[in-house]
């Protein structure tokens, strides 16, 4: 199954500031497109917060990671350059597939990514490949049990896939230019495309092994 995720995101920037909690697992704007067509659309200004559309202004990142749903083997697709996007994916038997797209045909600079990812104490976290990458970009264990991928994203998708044990929940913490950017984080759960993320971290679980 693969569904399209019909929007356009552009970026904002921010200091690095990471931060992984290593514990067991208990001025650009956006356009999105709603279900009947129509667009809603928010504009930043100098500031920091969401102008035009107070109602549809984001909540800040709670404290505690959140637990949500992806599900098993539903893809995700989206066009390169016109939009950011940091797309997680999960197939059943433990492969999983983050990659990235950014709004480079609107905006003519490139995104820099930073996505760790990890599993609980009683999982495992292994076979870590990065696709699509260039000179720039790189895959690593970053530490123990800890899946880590910097791309410079631009009109094109840069993607890591790992393995973990079957079921396992996995932690993501991204990173878009330095910030925290729970909101460009993109995946099919309980039937439904979720887009942005209600913490970050956040843990997803899969539906099925």
């Amino acid at each position: 199954m693969t569904f399209s995720a019909d929007f356009v995101k552009l970026r904002s920037l921010g200091l690095w500031s990471f931060l992984l909690v290593a514990v067991p697992l208990a001025s650009s704007g956006c356009i999105i497109v709603d279900e009947d067509g129509h667009h809603r659309g928010h504009q930043h200004g100098d500031g920091d917060g969401w102008e035009d559309d107070h109602d549809n202004q984001p909540p800040p990142p709670a404290d505690e990671p959140r637990l949500v749903a992806i599900d098993t083997d539903a893809a995700l697709s989206s066009e390169p350059g016109e939009g950011v996007g940091i797309f997680v994916e999960y197939a059943a038997g433990g492969t999983w597939r983050l990659w990235t797209t950014c709004d480079t045909n609107r905006s003519k600079v490139v995104c820099s990514f930073d996505l760790y990812a990890s599993v609980d104490t009683s999982s495992e976290l292994f076979d870590i490949v990065g696709t699509d990458l260039e000179k720039t970009d790189a895959t690593r264990l970053a530490d123990d049990g800890i899946a880590y991928l910097h791309a410079e994203t631009g009109s094109d998708i840069d993607a890591m896939t790992f393995t973990t044990t079957e079921g396992a929940i996995v932690r993501l913490e991204a990173y878009l230019d330095g910030a925290q950017e729970p909101r460009y984080v993109y995946w099919f759960g309980d039937g439904v495309l979720h887009e942005g993320a209600p913490t970050n971290p956040i843990d997803f679980q899969p539906t099925s092994p």
